[in-house]
Parts: C-alpha cells; sequence; structure tokens
C-alpha cells in the first residue's frame, strides 16, 4: 500500500473534519519552508514540554551542574517514607519513561464528571510528597520497556528546582529558551489561543509544580525554531541535544532517548502533546531533513496527519 501524502490545505481539510478549528502547521524541508493557519499563535503544547525538560536536564549535566546517574530520592526530604525501590530512580529513569512510576500520581483519574477540567492544577508542594508517599512503583527503575508517566517527567522537573534553588520556569527560561529566542514561550495564560474539544471552546489546564511535563505555551514559529536549533551542530546547546538524541533503551518496537521517541525504523524523531483543549505534533526527519510542526484543538488525527505530511 503507497503511504498516504498530501500538501498543507488537505491537511487542513482533513483536520477540520475532525473538528479541529483552525490549526497551524510549518512543513520545513531542504528546499523549503511552507505554513499554513495562525502559526504565530500562542498554543498550550502539553508533553511536548517535556522535549523541553530532558534538554534543561542535559544542559545541567553537560555544565557540570548534576549527574543524570544520580538518584532523585537523594534530593527529596529525608522524612518521606519512600516507597519500595523508590530510592533508586534516577534523573536518567525519569526521562527514559524507565522510573517504574505510574502513568499519573496515586488518586489523579482523568475520567468522569469535570476531572478533565484542570486536573493537574492540585500538584503544589504537599500533594507531591502525599503522591510519592502512596507510590506504587510498576516496575524496578531502570529495568524493562519504558512506561510513559506524566508523573514522572513532573517530578523530574519538581526535583530539578530542589537541586538548583530556582523554579523550573526560570530555569528553562534562562538556560534553553532565552539561548534559542523563543520569544513567544511562556508558562501564563496570557495570549493563549482559545482551545476547543469537539468544537466546544474548553479552558486551559495548569500544572501546578508539575509544569515540567506540559505546562510551557509556543507559537509554532518558535517550536519550529526549536526544532531547527536541534539539528544545528553549531549551536550553543548542541552537545545537550545530543545528549537528548542519544538512544538509551531499545527493543524490536521502541527506541527511546531522553522525553524523544523514535518511529518508522530510526528515520523520525519526535513528540506530540495534548491537553483538553490542544493537540500537538513535532517530528524531524533525520534521514531527508526537515521537520513537521503541527497544532490542532483537542480532538483526534493530528499524528496521522503530520507524518503524513512528512512522507
Amino acid at each position: 500500500m503507497a503511504r498516504e501524502h498530501f500538501d498543507l490545505n488537505e491537511a487542513v481539510l482533513k483536520l477540520q473534519k475532525k473538528k479541529h478549528v483552525d490549526p497551524a502547521i510549518i512543513l520545513v524541508t531542504p528546499s523549503e519552508t511552507k505554513s499554513i493557519g495562525p502559526i504565530d499563535q500562542r498554543w498550550e503544547i502539553g508533553s511536548i514540554t517535556k522535549v523541553f525538560t530532558a534538554l534543561l536536564l542535559a544542559q545541567l549535566q553537560h555544565t557540570g551542574r548534576i549527574s543524570i546517574t544520580e538518584t532523585v530520592a537523594s534530593y527529596l526530604p529525608k522524612t518521606l517514607d519512600l516507597p519500595k525501590n523508590f530510592e533508586k530512580i534516577t534523573f536518567q529513569n525519569l526521562a527514559t519513561h524507565q522510573s517504574g512510576l505510574p502513568r499519573l500520581p496515586s488518586g489523579m483519574k482523568l475520567f468522569g464528571i469535570d476531572a478533565m477540567v484542570d486536573p493537574y492544577s492540585v500538584f503544589e508542594e504537599d500533594r507531591i510528597f502525599q503522591a510519592i508517599q502512596e507510590t506504587k512503583l510498576k516496575s524496578i527503575p531502570g529495568s524493562g520497556r519504558p512506561r510513559y508517566s506524566n508523573y514522572g517527567f513532573g517530578l523530574l522537573g519538581f526535583t530539578l528546582e530542589r537541586v538548583m534553588g530556582k523554579p523550573y520556569e526560570d530555569l528553562l527560561m534562562q538556560e534553553i529558551i532565552a539561548p534559542i529566542g523563543l520569544s513567544s514561550a511562556t508558562f501564563t495564560d496570557e495570549g493563549l489561543r482559545q482551545g476547543h474539544s469537539r468544537k466546544k471552546e474548553v479552558g486551559p489546564w495548569h500544572m501546578g509544580r508539575f509544569a515540567s511535563m506540559g505546562g510551557l505555551r509556543l507559537s509554532a514559529s518558535d517550536l519550529s525554531k526549536f526544532l531547527t536549533a536541534s539539528q544545528n551542530k553549531d549551536h550553543y546547546l548542541a552537545p545537550a541535544f545530543a545528549e537528548t538524541f542519544q538512544i538509551r533503551y531499545q527493543d524490536k518496537r521502541t527506541a527511546m532517548g531522553l522525553a524523544w521517541h523514535y518511529f518508522k525504523d530510526q528515520r523520525i524523531v519526535g513528540h506530540g502533546g495534548g491537553t483538553l483543549g490542544a493537540m500537538t505534533e513535532a517530528f524531524i526527519d533525520l534521514d531527508k531533513g526537515g521537520h513537521v510542526v503541527l497544532f490542532g484543538d483537542g480532538n483526534k488525527g493530528t499524528a496521522k496527519t503530520a507524518l503524513a505530511l512528512l512522507n
């Protein structure tokens, strides 16, 4: 069967059939850059924030301020009653989804009446410490296939705050956002595009102290700029980017760097993000060069469409 392929206008029509109101797409190839939609509008990028968090971790290691093989527990209060094997979790385990932590903190659900309204906003420091003590690991840290965990990446940023003595948001802005020059990046709701779920207007998500797992807001133009920088061997952050792209787990179906997921026999690397009102995709074609960035509403079809555009 031939691979599906279409242009930007056809992609928008496909997304509109999935109830995406006004999607934004940037397609970069070695020969040209094409775009459509509100590419300079600020959107929730959800879990694509994890890629930025992993880069922050790599930069802190590259500059000698942390080791990714250090254990997270060494930076948490000694008074916590840690669950079995929790003390073995390293920063690298969190960044590769091999910590053994469940997808969500204990007691949290994304289903039921009002469960999706703003589910992560409760996670301030006390609630995080409570969740840690109530956690039951799904596997021994560092063993087995990655198990995707929002909880793990939230804990990663929260712990980096404790290591560096600064809020995660300030660290990211200083270490990553400013060097790349991403002027739209923020963790506030200022200028944020109105999100939709099945064409109904919905509010944004707020992550509390778990902002590192999905709290960044960004324009499609700036996300494209970020992907371009990731492939620039002369960039200030090139060593840190290289650290994130290094494959740290691989089997017949899965390959992972720090946050990055590999697809299509490792020809494509990328990440997606989703909140109640926004779905975002970012994929890089490592063979041909170039990338695609796609921003839509909180509905299906974005990942398939983005990958088809790269084809």
